[in-house]
């Protein structure tokens, strides 16, 4: 069974076996470029379960490495304990920002919140970096803000949409449940054909294994991770199944349009 916790085991062994090194997104974005050969950025944009973020977060301090957690508005003020306890295993928390899309496009009121909500994060915790929620069923994208406002006004020192140099980094999601799953804006599309020409194309978790332990996988990579998508519960796992199948059939009429 893919995306499971043992499953995701194997996927961070498998890197550490290969010789990785695991880094937070801000303390890659600290330093751009970086004294060894392979690293692995590992993020997890937590749209829905804390509790199993936690579980990742866990396993990962337990395996000797360090990611990223960004939280989304509604867990910053009722789960700051599970926060807190996330960033005290080592592990950095950032804001899963979609401000845009909660103030239905109105940039002013977008970024006014925006800015509360950092605020609000850094009385939980250290927050120097961001990710955007896609919220692909809204037709507002919130990293329009940055088209108006500066975001690293307010200290903070990356959003990956913006300040990762995609022709050195490699990405790859789980978003729809897939390692080239359906996607309308967690992608980085300029980048698409020139990895599919290069063979960098992986469907399920034992793909991205198989990859890294014959040597053939990128050097640099960011990954992220949802982790509501990552249970060993059966019946957790099958209505993850189900409603991601659900969301992808929605994901493909929009991008059609």
């Amino acid at each position: 069974m893919d995306f499971t916790i043992k499953k995701y085991r194997e996927l961070v062994l498998a890197f550490l076996e290969a010789g990785y090194v695991f880094m937070t997104y801000a303390d890659y974005a600290k330093v751009c470029v970086v004294d060894c050969e392979k690293i692995v950025v590992m993020r997890h944009d937590v749209d829905r379960s804390v509790k199993r973020a936690r579980e990742l977060a866990e396993v990962e301090n337990e395996m000797g490495v360090k990611t990223s957690y960004y939280f989304r508005e509604k867990f910053i003020v009722e789960n700051r304990d599970d926060i807190r306890c996330i960033e005290g295993l080592g592990h950095e928390v950032g804001y899963h920002y979609e401000d845009l899309v909660t103030e239905k496009g109105d940039v002013d009121k977008a970024y006014a919140r925006f800015v509360r909500n950092v605020e609000k994060m850094r009385q939980v915790a250290d927050v120097r970096t961001i990710t955007m929620h896609g919220a692909p069923m809204s037709r507002f994208d919130s990293k329009d803000m940055w088209r108006v406002y500066d975001y690293k006004k307010l200290g903070l020192i990356g959003e990956p949409q913006f300040d990762v140099d995609w022709r050195e980094m490699f990405y790859l999601t789980d978003t729809g449940r897939s390692w080239n799953g359906v996607s309308r804006r967690d992608k980085v599309a300029e980048r698409a054909s020139e990895w599919e020409a290069k063979g960098w194309v992986y469907k399920t978790t034992d793909d991205v294994i198989k990859a890294v332990r014959e040597g053939s996988f990128p050097n640099m990579v960011m990954m992220t991770i949802h982790p509501q998508r990552w249970t060993d519960n059966r019946c957790e796992w099958v209505k993850e199944l189900v409603v991601q199948g659900v969301k992808n059939c929605v994901k493909r009429v929009l991008l059609n349009r």
